[in-house]
């Protein structure tokens, strides 16, 4: 359950980071273009109400330097991350300066004082990053409204008739919440469909793990990092032992659980800054970044020993499991990542081949031998072939 809650709350929080990034851009120039329309709204209001004091005129050049003003805080590090209270701002801007030219030209007609509200909630919500900021600007419309409607017009002796304004402003407020919220549940579900489409590509369904091309890829960018900055790279291939039996003896169903308890351990042994990924059947792969040879084989060590104490419940069945290990320490001769991984490759074929249950290093080839006075940090361990080494300690690899 608790997991259920957090990933829902990652989810909520990467679609408002995804809406933040997409209106942040555009988010200026349409507060510019608003300050704009409403100045043009109040000279329609004043040409509807045949006012001829100027007083409009002026309203809406201030209107305009208010627009500006906002348009510049709107480019500060401190508005820019906190794009939400925008609409808010908005509202409460224009709203306020809507009820002042309510009270310059009262004429203008409920209809026109329903539109201009209803047009300042349409905006904020068009520029709102979630449900929740639109919600908020819009009844920060509407409690101007009503301040205005109900105290500023009634002290000035400007007569608005009320029930006429909300019967226009109602069906406006309405078919604004309404888009509101039909724009809102349609970007959740475009987020969330490539929310889905990314993970399906890069999943493994069954071990939840990262799927082989997901893992290769991520293989081939940790190695080009360690290769700039001349950082070591250790890699560690896996293969669970008599695969074949358990899918013959137990079934399909208590194989995928073996499969997800198996994975659910190498996530928790391993730091956030490794990778893991599922490269076949009964085949996986783990990145270490920053972790020499002699690390990977502390963790490799472990990882043979605990695997080997685990039992997994299946329908109060108890399955036992051993895992053979290879690993594998980057080396300036390697020319990619599938160079690392094919050493890793033949040290796993090694640690079968000598019985299962164990961990092998990979040998170094006799280049990289020659050049390991000179080599940079990228191998910093020993290049021989490694069985099972007496270590209980992790201290060997950088902790996250």
């Amino acid at each position: 359950m608790f997991r259920m809650v957090r990933f829902r709350r990652d989810k909520e929080a990467a679609y408002q980071a995804e809406q933040t990034k997409r209106l942040a851009p555009s988010q200026r120039w349409m507060v510019l273009a608003a300050g704009a329309s409403y100045g043009l709204a109040d000279l329609w209001l004043g040409v509807a109400a045949g006012d001829t004091t100027g007083m409009l005129m002026g309203s809406s050049l201030a209107l305009l330097v208010a627009t500006l003003a906002l348009w510049g805080l709107m480019r500060t590090e401190f508005v820019r991350e906190r794009i939400e209270i925008v609409p808010i701002i908005i509202a409460l801007t224009f709203g306020a300066h809507q009820v002042y030219s309510l009270a310059l030209a009262p004429d203008g007609g409920p209809l026109r004082a329903a539109f201009v509200f209803g047009a300042l909630a349409a905006f904020t919500t068009l520029i709102s990053p979630t449900i929740q900021t639109a919600f908020a600007s819009i009844i920060t419309a509407a409690v101007v409204a009503a301040i205005g409607f109900g105290v500023v017009l009634p002290n000035q002796g400007v007569s608005v008739d009320l029930v006429d304004t909300l019967t226009f402003a109602v069906p406006v407020i309405s078919i604004v919440l309404g888009l509101a919220m039909t724009l809102d549940y349609a970007r959740r579900e475009a987020f969330s469909y490539r929310h889905e489409l990314g993970r399906r590509a890069t999943t493994d369904d069954i071990s939840g793990v990262s799927n082989r091309a997901h893992i290769h890829q991520l293989a081939q960018n940790e190695f080009g990092r360690a290769r700039r900055y001349k950082e070591p790279l250790s890699i560690v291939m896996i293969e669970i032992d008599g695969f074949e039996s358990v899918m013959e003896n137990a079934g399909p169903i208590a194989l995928d659980t073996l499969i997800q308890v198996f994975s659910g351990y190498c996530v928790i042994v391993m730091r956030h800054c490794d990778s893991f990924g599922r490269l076949g059947p009964k085949r996986f792969l783990a990145l270490l970044p920053e972790t020499p040879a002699k690390g990977a084989m502390v963790l490799a060590t472990r990882m043979v020993r605990e695997l080997a104490a685990l039992d997994v419940m299946v329908d109060d069945d108890k399955l036992n499991f051993t895992v053979s290990i290879g690993v594998a320490e980057a080396h300036p001769n390697d020319k990619w990542a599938g160079d690392l991984m094919r050493r890793c490759t033949q040290a796993l074929d090694d640690a079968i081949e000598s019985g299962r249950n164990t961990a092998v290093l990979a040998h170094a080839n006799a280049q990289a031998n020659a050049n390991d006075a000179s080599a940079s940090p990228m191998m910093s361990g020993s290049a021989a072939n490694v069985m099972m080494p007496e270590a209980s300690s992790g201290g060997m690899r950088k902790t996250a």
